[in-house]
């Protein structure tokens, strides 16, 4: 059994709200600690914005769009224009490796930095100093590198994409301040509140390490069941008390939590499925666009949440879709009931190539007050030209995977 399908479970009259665990690669699992709460999980990360400039770019689709938009408004005294926005972007650094032949090695011989341009404004452009048929592009947005090195590779090609997994949206020369020295974001501290250690930690405990073991914090219900799950978060304890809870507990003070946390905002959703699967239909309406992301994360994460009802006819309350998330957690509820998730790749509607996923059986999907999601996403295109709105792109995907839409 997987340690998300388990049901976690403490002789204790507290409920039970986490657990620390880590898997070895044989599947062996330790148990590390069970805790009644946590403080410091949910965060504001500090935004980090940066510029960019995309030198020689040939842009293409949206992009072009974007960028012959930008060069027609008109420009205020000081030279700058009004700031556009790019919607999604991704960035493929594709470089032969040194000293590797091409020749004798074929696919080994190339290498490449994938970088995510989170929430990218276009702020400038001009005419590029290499080539006058090109383009040089400013943008501020933040960067999202996932690249091993940070050294910038020679003779590499510079490939925009319509997001990660998307089509092709242009290249350019190099993309001059996309490998600058970043301070790394130290994951800030966390309290864990109430806690049983496990024997290996209390092991650790009296005989403390400078370094931790790598685990999991399992985020459970109040049936005991896995709702969240986050990884690769250190376990360095620095300091640990008696927890006001009662002894035996003890509350641990940690160096660092998770390195991706939740936001303040999204909180009171976590309390609502911590509280059990929902079951009233439309119980994800009543929170702002983040918590419905928010929400639609739960519903992906939730074993069993996209097995499709028998109903040969769905219907989709569309009274509350008034952005992407809304959808999704609509579409989801339409498909598996309250607390469903529509197993989709939604990278399909940007150009990926896995052209969507089957459902496991045609059937009919009712969209009931299609025209609110019309109305309010009319501005939202994630299409590689940048033409269709976002509402007949999503149609268009539901028709080529089998399924029968009819708006009401």
């Amino acid at each position: 059994m997987q340690v998300e399908e388990a049901i976690w479970t403490w002789e204790r009259a507290l409920p039970l709200k986490y657990v620390l665990v880590s898997e070895e690669w044989d599947g062996e699992l330790t148990v590390w600690a069970h805790c009644a709460d946590a403080e410091g999980l949910f965060i504001d990360p500090a935004p980090r914005r940066e510029r960019l400039t995309f030198v020689g770019c040939a842009p293409t689709g949206r992009l072009r769009k974007a960028v012959e938009r930008a060069r027609h408004q008109s420009v205020a005294p000081d030279g700058s224009i009004e700031p556009v926005d790019l919607g999604e972007l991704a960035v493929i650094v594709d470089f032969p490796v040194p000293g590797v032949d091409p020749e004798a090695a074929s696919h080994h011989a190339y290498d490449s930095h994938h970088w995510e341009l989170l929430a990218p404004v276009l702020l400038d452009c001009r005419p590029s100093a290499l080539d006058a048929s090109l383009v040089d592009v400013t943008v501020e947005a933040e960067v999202d590198g996932r690249a091993w090195q940070r050294t910038e590779p020679a003779d590499a090609r510079w490939l925009l994409f319509n997001g990660a997994g998307g089509a092709d949206l242009g290249d350019c020369r190099r993309i001059d301040g996309l490998y600058a020295e970043r301070p790394l974001r130290d994951a800030p501290p966390m309290r864990l509140i109430g806690c049983e250690p496990g024997e290996r930690l209390l092991r650790r405990l009296v005989r403390p390490r400078a370094d931790g073991d790598w685990v999991t914090l399992l985020a459970l219900d109040r049936s005991g069941r896995v709702m969240r799950l986050q990884e690769h978060m250190p376990l360095e304890v620095v300091a640990s008390r008696p927890s006001a809870l009662g002894v035996p507990l003890v509350d641990l003070w940690l160096r660092k939590g998770p390195a991706v946390r939740p936001v303040p905002a999204v909180r009171p959703v976590w309390d609502a499925w911590f509280e059990g699967p929902p079951t009233e239909p439309g119980s994800w309406a009543a929170f702002p666009p983040e918590g419905r992301a928010e929400w639609a994360a739960f519903a992906a994460a939730r074993q069993g949440a996209g097995r499709p009802l028998p109903d040969p006819v769905r219907h989709l309350d569309g009274r509350h879709v008034t952005d992407v998330s809304a959808l999704a957690c609509a579409l989801g509820e339409a498909v598996a009931g309250p607390g469903g998730h529509y197993h989709q790749c939604w990278r399909a509607l940007r150009g990926c190539q896995c052209g969507g996923e089957w459902p496991p059986a045609p059937f009919t999907l009712v969209w009931h007050d299609a025209e609110v999601a019309r109305r309010a996403l009319a501005s939202v295109s994630v299409d590689t030209a940048g033409e269709t709105p976002y509402v007949d792109d999503v149609l268009r995907l539901l028709a080529r995977v089998g399924i029968t839409v009819e708006l009401r």
